[in-house]
């Protein structure tokens, strides 16, 4: 069995947004924290017995392309190769609006996509025929799925691609396309980004996004990490990885009962877990009163009623 990581929306540079601020609160540094997310991401690579590593787009972050950033994309891609595991990269809409990429060393071991068309790249070792795209402009409107190649037959074949889909889950269009339209070049695996929620959108062939490492944005609920894929005989499963030492969750209560029973169930983990309260305004001391007897319990006033997974 092959294993690799399916790896998108790492935004390095971006720091967490909306974060708490009271007496009381846990200490969370949105710049620290952000880092420590792409730290643990860094070290589950090393030592997951990856055969391959997958970024399917926006390794950086448009709105803060720092030199922090670019050290750090340069530090893990080297240490993946003196690792011995190859990367495929494929370059989405915020990478396209930052000038990180064109300064990143990249190890030999290290294929970015093409932006022309798209380009496969041959895994001999591990049986895999990867087709991606990079995405090269802001704000892509054109099918870049459509004209991808047909699978090589006796491997396992892999689409990258930085994309919105049809929109649904997403603010930003980007390289739009359609479900069948991916099926349609019957490749094995679709590994995706932009969408920040970690998420398989069809079975078979198996087309999912990774997610993001991090919750940026108020948001982004829940867990945050990347997908392990499994691949033996030409099938694909995928994984779940939790990377994240924030998680952002909903509070649903009407009543400060509501409140300490929700904390109360909630599974103990060695993590700053971020509430948001969706209820009564007027609870939210309450709230705060009842965070303060779960160390890592942070929480905060009602949220944006974006839709769940939505990216940029």
């Amino acid at each position: 069995m092959i294993r690799l990581a399916h790896v998108a929306d790492v935004h390095l540079g971006a720091r967490l947004r909306a974060t708490p601020d009271y007496p009381g609160c846990p200490p969370i540094d949105p710049v620290g924290d952000a880092y420590a997310a792409f730290e643990i991401l860094r070290q589950r690579l090393l030592t997951g017995d990856y055969d391959g590593v997958l970024i399917a787009g926006d390794l950086f972050d448009r709105h803060e392309p720092t030199p922090r950033a670019l050290a750090a994309a340069s530090a893990a891609l080297g240490d993946l190769h003196d690792a011995g595991i190859p990367v495929a990269l494929a370059w989405g809409n915020h990478d396209a609006e930052s000038p990180l990429p064109r300064q990143l060393r990249l190890p030999p071991t290290c294929w970015v996509a093409p932006t022309g068309a798209a380009g496969t790249r041959y895994w001999p070792d591990q049986g895999i025929a990867l087709h991606a795209r990079s995405v090269d402009m802001p704000d892509e409107v054109r099918d870049l799925a459509a004209d991808y190649p047909k699978p090589v037959t006796g491997w396992t074949n892999i689409g990258m691609l930085h994309t919105s889909l049809g929109g649904e889950r997403s603010r930003r269009v980007c390289a739009p396309t359609t479900v069948p339209t991916l099926a349609d070049r019957r490749y094995d695996y679709w590994a995706l980004g932009h969408v920040h929620e970690r998420l398989v959108i069809n079975p078979d062939p198996m087309v999912a996004f990774a997610g993001n490492p991090h919750p940026a944005r108020k948001f982004e609920r829940g867990p945050r990490g990347f997908l392990e894929l499994h691949c033996a005989d030409e099938t694909v499963t995928a994984h779940a990885v939790d990377t994240s030492p924030i998680v952002r969750e909903t509070l649903t209560a009407e009543t400060e009962s509501d409140i300490r029973a929700l904390f109360d169930e909630y599974p103990a983990v060695g993590r700053t877990i971020l509430w948001t309260l969706s209820g009564p305004p007027d609870l939210l001391p309450a709230a705060r009163e009842a965070a303060r007897e779960h160390p890592g319990f942070a929480v905060t006033g009602k949220g944006n009623a974006a839709a769940h997974g939505e990216s940029d």
